[in-house]
């Protein structure tokens, strides 16, 4: 067991060597002649910069009124973080190529710099026209520069934005929005500078959000006053959710309500508990979908829904009211009419001349005396026309409505 445990703690041994020696290793600085290299390499850079730069006025554009600088943007969006309460936020690489001729040099390599040159050269003064908020990462990597030989400039760099999004909710939550990003120049009009794209479509890395699916994407150039492109982000809204906590606890609490129709007229008191309920349900289930949206002025798709399904829960109670009151009437018509038979009963029969009634007469007067003492139920009759009634007409409001906002959403799309 001894050597066992030696030749194991051997193994370990010389594998905690091996890594010790390749950390030592790989920390062992590079040859002279790799040294002397990089040197050459960065004393070049440097006087390319310091040629580039000597005598440069930053404060100019680099042409003149009448021939606009084309300057091409191309926008990456990294990630679509948030897009709600008419709002969205967003992480974006900003990518801009331009000619400056000032910038140009004989020779073959490019410029690789970084944030700290970005106060020496000239750069366009892009702007996001429904901007709210902006964060810089220049100290995080979010900055990066190339300058070619030939005076073309390429710059990039990383923003988290959170941009205005206008939204139209009239058919929410079956509604399909699209946010805007205009990028302009502050500065100079169309007659000094102009934005073009590249063609392509814009890169959306990633995105991925609990309430949308982006559908669409569109590149626009020209739209505004100013030298400016347009990019469309067109959003699905994701309709599952809502399904589970508008539609379905809508339609139940609107079927639960038909339940007093079952019941007898004169059960006030449990009929009335129900449809009570059943209001008091519906109002909150209304009020909690309105707190977790953005408060419009307009009507909303699931507002119809559920306030339609309130007025069938309110026709509901109007019913059970009706029914009562008419098996009241009843009851007391019943009342009055079994009054006149005296106060032996209604199904007494009189006595004859020779004081006995036959069965078959007797029978005979029985029914005549029932059908005088209990006239036609009304209130029962309207519970059975309800039962069919309700659940149709609420059958033919759920048609019409699907049908009008689903053909609504594909029209837009």
């Amino acid at each position: 067991m001894f050597n066992g445990n030696w030749q194991s703690f051997s193994f370990y041994k010389i594998i905690c060597i091996s890594c010790f020696v390749s950390d030592i290793c790989s920390l062992v600085p590079p040859l002279r002649s790799t040294w002397s290299e990089t040197k050459e390499y960065l004393e070049e850079q440097s006087r390319v910069a310091n040629d580039v730069l000597d005598n440069y006025d930053l404060r100019f554009i680099p042409t003149r009124k009448g021939i606009p600088l084309d300057v091409r943007l191309n926008v990456v969006i990294a990630d679509i973080l948030k897009v709600d309460d008419m709002e969205a936020e967003m992480l974006i690489y900003i990518k801009q190529t331009w000619y400056d001729y000032r910038l140009s040099w004989n020779g073959t390599r490019r410029l690789k710099i970084r944030e700290h040159f970005l106060d020496k050269i000239w750069e366009p003064d892009v702007r996001i026209i429904n901007l709210i908020e902006a964060k810089r990462f220049e100290g995080l990597g979010g900055v990066n520069m190339n300058i070619y030989p030939s005076g073309r400039v390429y710059f990039s760099q990383m923003v988290l934005i959170k941009t205005i999004c206008p939204m139209d909710l009239h058919s929410f939550p079956l509604d399909r929005q699209t946010c805007f990003l205009n990028f302009t120049s502050f500065a100079y009009s169309k007659h000094w500078l102009n934005y073009t794209t590249d063609g392509k479509h814009v890169v959306i890395k990633h995105t991925k959000l609990p309430q949308f699916d982006l559908v669409e994407t569109r590149e626009i150039e020209g739209e505004s006053k100013g030298p400016g492109v347009t990019i469309s982000l067109t959003f699905q809204r994701r309709f599952g959710y809502f399904l589970m906590s508008i539609y379905v606890p809508s339609a139940a609490i609107v079927m639960l309500s038909w339940l007093s129709f079952f019941m007898q007229p004169s059960n006030i008191a449990d009929r009335l508990a129900l449809e009570i309920t059943m209001i008091l349900t519906i109002v909150f289930l209304l009020d909690g979908i309105n707190k977790s949206i953005i408060h419009v002025s307009y009507t909303k798709a699931s507002d119809v829904f559920v306030i339609v399904s309130f007025c069938f829960i309110f026709l509901a109670l109007l019913e059970t009211m009706l029914a009562y009151r008419l098996s009241v009437l009843c009851r007391e018509k019943k009342k009055r009419n079994c009054s006149k038979c005296g106060t032996i009963g209604c199904y007494e029969a009189p006595p004859g001349n020779d004081g006995s009634v036959q069965d078959s007469e007797m029978e005979e007067l029985k029914v005549k005396r029932a059908l005088k003492c209990c006239s036609f139920s009304w209130a029962l009759w309207i519970d059975k026309m309800c039962i069919v009634l309700f659940p149709a007409v609420y059958l033919t409001f759920n048609i019409a409505y699907w049908n009008y906002y689903i053909g609504m959403n594909s029209l837009v799309s």
